[in-house]
């Protein structure tokens, strides 16, 4: 059996524009992955001006793929209804169980909920998901961000990961930042020296520790 988006797309394309739409409208009430289907009915709703069908099929790809696009996709289609519309996406991505947090990491951030974006990073997000998040968070919620940081840092340094010192340094920078915000430079200034009593003997270390701003 052929999957329901290669059927609409060759209805489509000989012309049978409206069984099209409908065909992939059961196609998402099937079981399996749905985002490209959803998306595929989304844009040829739109096209053809079925704005009801193409709204829903907006929030239907947003819940089979969290995404900033697919989520600022449905606000341009929302229109007025966007904030009923916009809660409701939200608590989707809010309370769904996913691995893949950098879509609900981009929304959460897009939305200015940084609260919740630290929520959505989880035990398995990657180094990269946490530093943006953090990057936003040292104005926002400094104390949270200096752990983080420091927490990053602490791994890399106390693993002896000299490949990786460069790393380091950049997330401390993070943390001092964060300090900073709090006004808290003496603090900073004492862990800087227990980091370098600590790894004094690490020299590929030690000049990166000295050079952080």
């Amino acid at each position: 059996m052929l999957p329901p988006l290669t059927v609409a797309s060759a209805l489509c394309e000989h012309g049978e524009r409206e069984q099209s739409l409908r065909l992939a409208e059961h196609g998402l009430t099937l079981e399996g992955r749905k985002a490209e289907l959803a998306v595929w009915l989304r844009n040829q709703a739109e096209a053809m001006g079925q704005h009801d069908l193409a709204l829903s099929a907006a929030e239907q790809a947003f819940h089979a793929q969290i995404s900033l696009e697919n989520y600022l996709h449905a606000a341009k289609l929302a229109g007025e209804q966007w904030e009923t519309r916009k809660t409701a996406l939200l608590e989707y991505a809010r309370t769904t169980q996913s691995y893949e947090t950098q879509g609900k990491i981009d929304v959460f951030l897009h939305e200015g909920l940084i609260d919740d974006a630290i929520a959505a990073l989880g035990s398995y997000a990657s180094h990269t998901i946490i530093a943006q998040v953090v990057d936003v968070a040292i104005k926002e919620r400094p104390e949270w961000a200096i752990q983080a940081s420091k927490k990053q840092a602490e791994s890399i340094m106390d693993g002896g990961k000299a490949q990786y010192y460069d790393a380091a340094a950049t997330w401390l920078s993070k943390a001092h930042k964060a300090y900073q915000t709090l006004n808290r430079n003496d603090e900073w200034q004492a862990y800087l020296n227990g980091l370098l009593q600590l790894h004094g003997r690490k020299y590929k270390l030690v000049p990166l520790l000295k050079g952080i701003k």
